[in-house]
């Protein structure tokens, strides 16, 4: 009893005091629900809303302003324009050292797997499944960046620690969707001739568009993670034409957060275990940029039996830019 007569009094000093004013956003939805005939919490937060007082001439709340604007995570010029130059490429092959400054070795407790891909000083792209079950625990995590071989150390590798995990809120492991996580580390990337960003992309590609898959993974099944870093064409395929395919051979459907590349089995070039969360990053207008980070395909990495699937980055290039806005460059 006495929390109701609290609860009463408090929306009367509101009234008294000649605020007469919502104090939630929600107050439209609540009254649609009926909750301001039933609800004393609602009562309060809406007393305009819920018709208990009448505004004043001067109650009208001041006009909100718009969020200030977030900088742009890649100006134009500063991404995605690796200082050394690539190599030409005919089918799956050693990448040059530094032609993709952006990739990123994962290590978990020290021991290398996943992948992952540059967007900012502080913020990698990579795979929600890279990190499933394991986002609360950052101080686990370590990014490699200027890797190349693996097993050679060449003097521009350094190792920098996670701050943050954020696993995509609607990722599910049955069929991958939404199938990407960021990282956010602890210090600054120092940025240099074999570190370098990749630019976010501003719209999607078209099918066979002539685009990139790079990373440490197997290059035969079975087999272990390569010891330099691979690079291979993958051009890019319809939805459409990959669904046909890979729901027939592997069984999961490919939804419009995902985005597909290969040559339908012609060589064997695919994405296999190791490359998950790397990049998929195709040329437009000069410059490189992320369209997916590796998610799945063939178990057995067949590129007969199936494309390999991607994230699509321009559908999660919002959920990005909110992450960073929120948490800071």
């Amino acid at each position: 009893m006495k929390l109701f007569v609290v609860a009463l009094a408090l929306v009367a000093v509101s009234y008294a005091e000649g605020a007469c004013v919502d104090t939630s956003s929600s107050c439209t939805s609540w009254d649609r629900r009926g909750l301001c005939k039933t609800n004393r919490y609602v009562k309060r937060m809406c007393p305009l809303t819920c018709g208990i007082c009448t505004p004043g001439p001067t109650t009208a709340p001041p006009p909100t302003q718009p969020p200030p604007p977030m900088p742009s995570i890649n100006p134009i010029g500063s991404c995605g324009k690796p200082q050394v130059q690539l190599s030409r490429v005919i089918a799956g092959d050693d990448a040059k050292k530094g032609a993709w400054p952006w990739q990123i070795l994962m290590m978990f407790n020290g021991r290398p797997g996943c992948g992952g891909s540059i967007i900012a000083n502080r913020w990698i792209v990579t795979a929600a499944h890279c990190v499933d079950r394991r986002e609360n625990q950052p101080y686990s995590f370590k990014v490699r960046v200027g890797e190349h071989d693996r097993n050679f150390d060449e003097d521009s590798e350094v190792d920098m620690q996670v701050e943050k995990v954020f696993m995509h809120e609607q990722y599910n492991r049955r069929n991958l969707n939404n199938d990407i996580a960021l990282f956010k580390l602890k210090k600054p990337i120092l940025f240099g001739k074999y570190v370098q960003p990749v630019c976010l992309p501003e719209a999607d590609v078209k099918p066979g568009h002539e685009c990139y898959i790079t990373g440490w993974g197997k290059i035969k099944h079975p087999g272990s993670m390569h010891s330099y870093l691979q690079q291979a064409k993958m051009p890019a395929v319809s939805n459409a034409v990959c669904d046909a395919k890979n729901y027939r051979s592997i069984g999961i459907h490919v939804t419009d957060n995902m985005i597909c590349g290969g040559d339908g089995g012609k060589t064997r070039i695919s994405g296999c275990h190791g490359d998950s969360g790397g990049p998929y990053v195709c040329k437009v207008n000069g410059r490189w940029e992320l369209h997916g980070d590796v998610s799945h395909g063939s178990s057995t990495c067949s590129s007969k039996a199936s494309y390999t699937v991607f994230a699509r980055t321009t559908y999660f290039k919002r959920w990005i830019e909110s992450k960073i806005r929120k948490y800071g460059m």
